[in-house]
C-alpha cells in the first residue's frame, strides 16, 4: 500500500465515506446505489457481530463487482473493508459462468405444487360440511376418484389452520345447523293489527299471517275484525288441507295471545308450539315480516275500510313473495326467480308508487 493511499486508510470512516463519495461523483460514479450497498454491507456486519449467518443475493455480488471494476487501485484498497479481492474474483467467475453457459442451461421452470389446487379445494370444501375426521375425508376422495393420503389431508388442513381429527363422528352442531335442519318443518304465525276507518266507524282489524321458515315465504291466512278461537282454527285447518302449501309443516311457532284457544290448539294438536312470554326473538321470522309489511307499506297509508286493506295486504305479499330480495336467502327473491343476463333495465311499480322492484327485460 502506497504512503497515501496509507495515511487515507488511517483516516477516520467519517472522513473516508465522506472522500469516497466525492471522488466517486467526480468520476461518475453511481453514488446512490454505492450508498444502498454500504449501508448493507452495515447491516450485515450488525447481524454477524449478533451471531446471525449473513445471506448476499447474486445479484448484490455481481453489481458490487461491476461497482469495483470502475474504481482506480487507490480507491480499491480504500475499499477493501468492504469485500476481499479473493471474495470479488470468485463472484466474477460464477457470473461469467453462469453468462457463458446461460444458452446451454436454461433456467429451470417452477416445479408443479405439492399437491393439484383442485384437490386442495375439495378437501377443504369436504370439511366445512361437517365432515373431519382423516379417514372419512380420503373416503369421499377416493369416491370422486382423487386419491390421497392421510397425512395429506392433515397437511391441507393444517396450512389453512383448520384442527384435523382422526375422530370420524360428527361433532356438535351449531344453533345455524340445527335450524337448517329443522326449517322445513316448522312456519310461524302472528297477527298484524291495523286500524280502519276514517269518518264513521273505526276499529281494529286483524291480519293474520304465516311464513315457511326455509323458503321465507309468506301467506295470508285471513283479515277479519274479530279473530275468534273458531276463525282462526278455520283458517290454519284450510292451510293445512291436503294440497295446501303448509300442508306438511310439523310445528306451528306462534306466541302466547289468548286468541289461540281451544279450538286452535285441537286442530293442530302436537304441531302448535308457543314461544315463552315475552320473547318474541323465539318467533323471529313472522316478526321480521311484521315489521317489513309495516315500514314498507302499512305504515304509509290510511286505510278506510277492509277491502282497502286487503287489497294492499295481498299486492305487498305478492311483491315480497316475487320481487323482493331477501338477506336471508342471498339477496334473490323467493322464487322462483331468474335473472336475465341482457336486455333493459326496467323497473316496475305497485301501489302508486309505493313498491318498486327492478328487473332485466325478456
Amino acid at each position: 500500500m502506497t504512503d497515501a493511499a496509507q495515511s487515507l486508510a488511517d483516516m477516520p470512516m467519517r472522513f473516508r465515506m465522506s472522500l469516497w463519495f466525492l471522488v466517486g461523483a467526480a468520476l461518475g460514479l453511481p453514488v446512490d446505489a454505492l450508498l444502498e450497498f454500504i449501508n448493507l454491507d452495515l447491516q450485515n456486519a450488525k447481524r454477524t457481530l449478533a451471531g446471525r449467518r449473513v445471506i448476499v443475493t447474486e445479484t448484490q455480488r455481481v453489481h458490487r463487482a461491476q461497482l469495483s471494476l470502475l474504481l482506480g487501485e487507490p480507491f480499491k484498497k480504500l475499499f477493501s473493508w468492504i469485500l476481499s479481492p479473493d471474495s470479488l474474483i470468485r463472484w466474477l467467475k460464477r457470473y461469467q459462468e453462469r453468462k457463458a453457459n446461460a444458452a446451454k442451461n436454461p433456467e429451470k421452470k417452477k416445479g408443479r405444487p405439492w399437491l393439484a389446487q383442485k384437490k386442495v379445494d375439495a378437501i377443504l370444501m369436504i370439511y366445512g360440511k361437517g365432515i373431519h375426521g382423516l379417514s372419512r375425508i380420503v373416503g369421499e376422495m377416493t369416491k370422486m376418484n382423487r386419491k390421497v393420503a392421510e397425512s395429506t389431508v392433515r397437511r391441507v388442513l393444517t396450512r389453512n389452520g383448520l384442527p384435523p381429527s382422526n375422530n370420524n363422528r360428527r361433532r356438535g352442531s351449531t344453533w345455524w345447523q340445527f335450524l337448517r335442519r329443522h326449517a322445513k318443518h316448522m312456519v310461524g304465525i302472528d297477527f298484524i293489527q291495523i286500524p280502519v276507518g276514517l269518518f264513521a266507524k273505526i276499529s281494529n282489524h286483524f291480519v293474520f299471517t304465516a311464513i315457511e321458515h326455509d323458503t321465507r315465504r309468506v301467506h295470508l291466512l285471513g283479515i277479519t275484525e274479530h279473530p275468534t278461537d273458531a276463525w282462526i282454527a278455520n283458517c290454519v285447518r284450510g292451510a293445512t288441507m291436503d294440497g295446501e302449501p303448509l300442508a306438511h309443516r310439523k310445528f306451528w311457532i306462534h306466541d302466547n295471545d289468548k286468541k289461540y284457544g281451544s279450538q286452535f290448539i285441537a286442530m293442530l294438536g302436537d304441531r302448535s308450539v308457543s314461544i315463552c312470554p315475552f320473547a318474541p326473538d323465539m318467533n323471529a321470522m313472522i316478526e321480521r315480516w311484521n315489521q317489513s309489511i309495516k315500514d314498507e307499506c302499512l305504515n304509509h297509508v290510511v286505510f278506510l275500510n277492509e277491502t282497502m286493506l286487503r287489497q294492499y295486504v295481498e299486492t305487498y305479499i305478492r311483491h315480497f313473495n316475487e320481487e323482493r330480495p331477501h338477506q336471508g336467502l342471498g339477496n334473490i327473491p323467493v322464487g322462483p326467480w331468474q335473472a336475465a343476463k341482457d336486455g333493459e333495465i326496467v323497473y316496475d311499480q305497485h301501489l302508486d308508487g309505493l313498491l318498486t322492484s327492478f328487473r332485466r327485460a325478456a
